[in-house]
């Protein structure tokens, strides 16, 4: 059990707007009843006040939420993905985001759990951490935020503000970014690839980029569906995780190079390609 002063008996109501789960996991009935749990886990807080703003309260959203302006002081919502380990569980890592509304700014925790027993055993202190930093943050905790957030506007480039839907990648169904610097490729053949989002000055070609998007987590075959089957499980096992480094060319355009595993008459070798995102 965490303690602060946010949990305190008489403390003032804290209020906070619910947008449920995000997430590409095609386990729907697991999400289904993980989103249900948050919400029951955030309005047995103390001193916490809780309005469902889920726009379908059946099922987790494939999109970051919009969110409408209340009186509420945060908007809090979840990200949920999956992934197997060496023995081939299902790991789900569960990211916690609470937005503050004053500033816009995205405040997050990350746990990983074997299994819906444990997310319901465990998420509860991870929310409360999140809620709990927030009612009582370190001096120093918004300024070195803020000042992130200057150096990223310094470089052409806010990450919050690339939030939401892309497309783009020839074998991929959509890429999804969401606030916080993190998001997803969500390909034609089913397979999911998380990835993160970073300013990051590249010099290619006599040209300089300065953002960079990388995959997070092992690779697998799928995520080289360009490449004959057998040429994609070895890849799977030695390549380097793709990245992408891009410049914003407009709002809604990225625009740059996909460092990756291309094929060659000799079989496949670490290369590049010319890449544009467009936000739908």
């Amino acid at each position: 059990m965490i303690f602060s002063p946010l949990l305190h008996a008489g403390a003032d109501d804290f209020l906070v707007d619910y947008y449920g789960v995000v997430s590409a996991s095609s386990d729907t009935n697991m999400l289904k009843m993980a989103q249900d749990v948050f919400l029951t886990q955030l309005r047995s807080i103390d001193g916490v006040k809780v309005d469902d703003k889920r726009p379908d309260i059946s099922r987790a959203a494939s999109s970051l939420p919009n969110f409408a302006s209340t009186n509420a002081k945060v908007f809090f919502y979840a990200e949920i993905s999956d992934q197997k380990n060496p023995a081939g569980q299902t790991i789900w890592n569960c990211r916690f985001n609470a937005v503050t509304q004053e500033d816009g700014i995205t405040h997050s925790t990350s746990e990983n759990y074997e299994s819906y027993y444990k997310i319901l055993v465990g998420a509860k202190s991870a929310i409360e951490k999140v809620l709990s930093d927030l009612k009582s943050p370190a001096p120093e905790f918004k300024t070195a935020d803020k000042a992130n957030l200057a150096k990223d506007f310094k470089t052409g480039i806010d990450i919050e503000s690339l939030a939401g839907t892309w497309s783009g990648e020839p074998y991929a169904d959509k890429i999804i970014i969401l606030r916080g610097g993190r998001g997803f490729v969500i390909f034609k053949n089913g397979a999911t690839m998380n990835i993160k989002i970073s300013v990051k000055s590249v010099s290619i070609g006599g040209k300089t980029t300065n953002l960079e998007i990388s995959q997070v987590g092992k690779s697998n075959a799928s995520f080289f569906p360009e490449l004959p089957r057998e040429q994609a499980l070895a890849c799977a096992r030695t390549a380097s995780p793709i990245t992408w480094n891009f410049s914003l060319t407009s709002a809604d355009t990225l625009e740059g190079v996909k460092n990756t595993v291309i094929q060659t008459n000799d079989g496949t070798e670490q290369g590049s390609l010319s890449s544009t995102w467009n936000r739908k």
